[in-house]
């Protein structure tokens, strides 16, 4: 008796293409981030089944995009919030791009042992609040308990690592949001920046995290390191591109270099707008 034959998906497509790469995927994640190879990849079907619309992305940047978080150990587009592939329409193609969450930041800078605490903070208007860079170094935050808390006016983050003293970084308002302009995720009406779960500022507060993470000592923190520099290259230089190999995946640029901090002839990078991806702003509402 002959079977009936199921009729090909594009997600079925996606699983077979998928199940590809799954060396490249086992070398990537190694045995260092306390999730399978299996798990990874289950949890990778499962995001684009919740967002169909990542299947319009071309096929080396969506499954570049999922090389590339195997290798920082971290699921992308799941209630956690490590990490989100958004496409983006580029000169008539839907790219895929990697961003990682505040959170995704968070738990690399955890896999140092010496790493002790990591805290970020939103300042208002009305709170109390002082600090000071230089050879004594100090932030004091008293936010107000009773009545409005005014204004957002800065974002600070503080780091405690083993046998050094705290450090933070503070961001003031007019910085982030020069900064939020230049940003892909700064335009997307998925990102917490636009669609209204971000009551606590945290995407602001990743502004500070990204700066203070930059200046941890390279030892125990270089994975970390390499992925701050690329989470920047992704969301703020209009013209990098992430494509899959057959190991691994690689960033690649238009021959004529031009990043968003210079803003001249810049390519036109249109939001995917639809109302398919309400699964992806219900899963922002419990992150970054």
């Amino acid at each position: 008796m002959q079977t009936e034959k199921k009729p090909t998906t594009a997600i079925s497509v996606f699983e077979g293409t998928l199940e590809r790469y799954k060396q490249a995927i086992t070398n990537l994640l190694g045995s260092k981030y306390g999730i399978t190879p299996l798990e990874f990849m289950v949890k990778a079907i499962n995001a684009v089944k919740k967002n169909p619309e990542l299947l319009k992305c071309t096929p080396q940047s969506l499954y570049g995009s999922i090389l590339y978080f195997a290798e920082v150990g971290l699921p992308f587009n799941t209630p956690e919030g490590f990490g989100y592939i958004l496409p983006y329409k580029v000169k008539g193609n839907i790219e895929a791009t990697p961003i990682i969450g505040y959170k995704g930041l968070i738990e690399m800078a955890y896999r140092n042992p010496k790493m002790k605490s990591i805290r970020i903070q939103a300042v208002y208007a009305n709170d109390e609040f002082e600090y000071e860079y230089g050879t004594t170094d100090y932030i004091k935050h008293k936010p107000i308990v009773v009545g409005d808390r005014g204004a957002l006016i800065a974002v600070y983050a503080v780091a405690k690592l083993e046998g050094i003293d705290p450090l933070f970084q503070v961001v003031h308002k007019n910085e982030l949001d020069a900064i939020q302009k230049l940003s892909k995720s700064g335009g997307s009406d998925y990102s917490p920046y636009n669609n209204g779960t971000d009551v606590f500022n945290v995407m602001q507060s990743k502004v500070a995290l990204k700066l203070l993470f930059k200046t941890l000592p390279k030892t125990d923190n270089d994975t970390l390191i390499k992925a701050l520099e690329l989470d920047n290259k992704f969301d703020y230089e209009k013209n990098t591109r992430i494509r899959a190999t057959e190991d691994g995946y690689e960033m690649w640029e238009e021959e004529q270099k031009v990043s968003a901090m210079e803003q001249i002839d810049m390519p036109k990078i249109e939001v995917i707008k639809s109302d398919k991806f309400d699964e992806l702003k219900a899963a922002s509402a419990n992150v970054d």
